[in-house]
């Protein structure tokens, strides 16, 4: 079955109500393809809308034209995006950014501050580096929840992405679906943001043991990527830190590069755990072929396996 551009499928979720020049008001339903936790849309998926609304704003009527530059987006999730209900929504340009805001019954679910980066992105560092290139060992995949827009593997749409980890990096070789390439045969630029706020979970949620929920996204997205130009994404466990005293706030950072390490997305993600979110969402993980896949993430929560079978790992070679 061949999908329409997911640009295309993004920009059909929005239906333009009125348009000036100070402000767009719109609707946008989410899909059930969209999904990241069970009934509410994907951290990354909200976060490649409410980027797509600000280019919907400038493009809409052939306006303005592609976005200059390198971008940052700035978002915060405050409540879950409901699936299947329309909701509200607007940009609104400022001085030098745009605000997009998806509402419900007037009270902000999400929103994103877009802004021009004056200079090109951060290079991956050193130390990361080293600890790629000595990734030859052992490694694992995380379990994927059969729907989610990232990491599904029978949501057609999704990007169908399980990352690799051990105990220094996550990380994949990125290969997007055919449907994220866009009509100028560049990456679909929403697709980054959902596997930049992916990664972000992950780190959180390995680091916790816990699963939990994104609120606090910044992509920053530089040149335009060419679709099937090979990507690596990968966060480095170290720098994962606690952003409250109990510890159940962390801060994550990431990136996205090209075979010659020039970085073409970066990622910093709060992720937020939550006992009681564990044990809403675990039970949605499908099973791994590696019966202990789920124990090893989730040791508190998830039953090692009766019989363990012994895993020759995955190779993280660069």
């Amino acid at each position: 079955m061949t999908l329409p551009p997911m640009e295309d499928y993004f920009r059909d979720m929005v239906r333009i109500q009125a348009r000036g020049p100070d402000r767009m008001r719109a609707s946008v339903t989410f899909t059930a393809d969209l999904q990241g936790p069970p009934e509410a849309g994907h951290g990354g998926g909200v976060t490649a809308m409410l980027f797509e609304m600000v280019r919907l704003f400038r493009n809409e009527g052939g306006g303005a034209g592609p976005m200059p530059g390198p971008v940052r987006i700035d978002v915060v999730l405050h409540r879950e995006v409901p699936l299947e209900t329309p909701l509200a929504a607007e940009v609104v340009p400022a001085d030098d950014e745009w605000h997009s805001r998806i509402l419900r019954d007037e009270r902000p679910l999400a929103e994103a501050a877009v802004s021009l980066l004056a200079g090109p992105l951060p290079p991956v560092g050193p130390e990361t580096r080293r600890r790629w290139e000595e990734s030859h060992g052992r490694a694992h995949e995380v379990p994927g929840y059969e729907f989610c827009l990232a990491c599904g593997l029978r949501n057609a749409r999704g990007a169908q992405v399980r990352f690799d980890y051990n105990d220094a990096l996550v990380w994949k070789r990125l290969q997007p679906p055919a449907h994220f390439r866009s009509a100028d045969g560049s990456l679909f630029p929403g697709y980054l943001c959902i596997v930049a706020d992916e990664i972000g979970w992950w780190m959180g949620a390995l680091r916790q043991g816990e699963c939990g929920l994104s609120n606090r996204v910044t992509v920053c997205l530089g040149r335009p990527v060419a679709y099937g130009e090979p990507l690596l994404i990968l966060g480095d466990r170290s720098a994962v830190t606690a952003s409250d005293a109990k510890g159940r706030l962390w801060h994550t950072q990431a990136a996205i590069v090209t075979s010659d390490w020039t970085p073409v997305a970066t990622a910093e993600v709060q992720f937020a755990g939550s006992r009681a979110f564990t044990k809403v969402m675990l039970p949605k993980f499908l099973p791994d072929e590696d019966p202990a896949g789920l124990h090893r993430v989730f040791p508190r929560y998830a039953a090692p396996p009766d019989a363990p079978k012994s895993s020759t790992g995955r190779t993280g070679a660069a």
